[in-house]
């Protein structure tokens, strides 16, 4: 066989990747519509199905495999940073970066987890303080994580739009990573102290912080009313631009839903919030690993669909796997019932190893995928533009 000329290999480059990026794989609204914003479509789809049949029937055929679905984003993006073939030529430039991190936060969750089970002492009257440091601890590491996750990942969502729309001054960037910030990392905290009183997380910030209801209440109105105005600031200077963004304006409206359904979930929209906050962060880091995943196959001579379960089978197995070894987990109803209290007072010394290593395991689990996705979205990295860029 001749050998091919540089030139040639470049031809041969720029026919691949204008082959991805046609079709299927270029801006296309339905897919855009269904992965970047099922927030609004879930939320559409929920309440005809309430309106028809009621929300006990709705409820159990939207969140037959709520869990599932939780697992399959969180280990999308993991699996994409850490085993994906997309990302090898990446790990090898970076091993502190995607192999001895990785494995600190593996080991220093289980160690948090393992510590924390072995020494849970709840009174029986389930009020405690600072002398349960280390639940508290493993709660703040999971909730703080959390919040900042989904800010990180708002921001990313405006910044694939802003990109696509060619809004590439530094001011454009500024205006939504200050918007995400507040709105994720301010505003989402505080109604949601104000509303998951219950919640272990909530609990444990009044049991710590001796801060009255009311107050908390009333300063998650004005957290509301915050948001109401800086989303109203953020929409009319989009539509000022004359590259306006149309996704944009949807996500700034997705984003203020976030606390405003959750403030108001009392009424009837605890549901909603499933949707509008959950499936829209777990759906959309699905379809862009996806995406990226199956062009990655494509690219190395897969057709569609057999690079799209190839995929799907993947980290299908993974999720499945993960789901079964949780059930025996599952019976210690930490995180799944109001009584978590008493079931953790109940618990004895050769039980809190177990119960421990559990804690760690879902702490791992957790903490990686927000390190994971984070990376793997890193567009500032030229490695990993370059390596998943394409795809994109």
């Amino acid at each position: 066989m001749a050998a091919v000329t540089p030139g040639e290999a470049i031809r041969i480059e720029e026919s691949r990747d204008h082959a991805l990026h046609s079709g299927h794989w270029i801006q296309s609204p339905l897919w855009d519509a269904f992965w970047m914003f099922s927030a609004i479509w879930g939320c559409a789809l929920l309440f005809t199905l309430d309106s028809t049949i009621g929300w006990k029937r709705a409820s159990i055929i939207l969140f037959f495999g709520n869990g599932l679905l939780a697992l399959y984003h969180s280990w999308s993006t993991t699996f994409m940073v850490l085993g994906s073939g997309s990302m090898r030529e990446v790990r090898a430039t970076d091993p502190v970066r995607y192999r001895w991190i990785p494995l600190a936060i593996v080991v220093a969750s289980f160690a948090v987890g393992i510590g924390t089970g072995a020494s849970l002492s709840f009174p029986a009257s389930g009020q405690f303080g600072l002398e349960l440091w280390p639940w508290i601890l493993y709660l703040s590491l999971f909730w703080v994580g959390h919040f900042w996750h989904f800010g990180r990942q708002d921001f990313g969502v405006l910044s694939l739009y802003r990109s696509r729309a060619g809004q590439n001054a530094p001011r454009d960037r500024q205006i939504d990573e200050r918007y995400c910030r507040v709105m994720m990392y301010a505003i989402q905290p505080i109604v949601y102290l104000s509303v998951l009183t219950k919640s272990p997380f909530g609990q444990a910030f009044y049991n710590v912080i001796p801060i009255p209801h009311d107050w908390v209440r009333t300063g998650a109105t004005g957290a509301i009313a915050l948001a109401g105005a800086l989303t109203l600031a953020v929409v009319w200077i989009e539509i000022s631009r004359s590259d306006r963004s149309l996704p944009k304006l949807a996500y700034y409206a997705i984003m203020l839903a976030h606390p405003l359904i959750l403030y108001f979930a009392g009424l009837g929209l605890a549901f909603y919030y499933l949707i509008a906050y959950f499936w829209s962060h777990w759906f959309i880091a699905v379809g862009l690993v996806s995406r990226i995943n199956s062009g990655y196959y494509r690219a190395r001579g897969l057709g569609r669909f057999t690079a799209g379960m190839r995929h799907f089978l993947t980290i299908g197995a993974i999720a499945a796997v993960i789901m079964l070894g949780r059930q025996d987990y599952e019976q210690f109803r930490v995180f799944s019932g109001r009584d978590y209290k008493q079931v953790l007072a109940s618990v004895t010394l050769e039980q809190g190893w177990i119960v421990g290593a559990f804690l760690g395991f879902f702490l791992a689990e957790q903490l990686l995928h927000y390190y994971c996705d984070r990376n793997l979205f890193r567009m500032r990295n030229p490695a990993v533009r370059k390596a998943i860029g394409p795809y994109l």
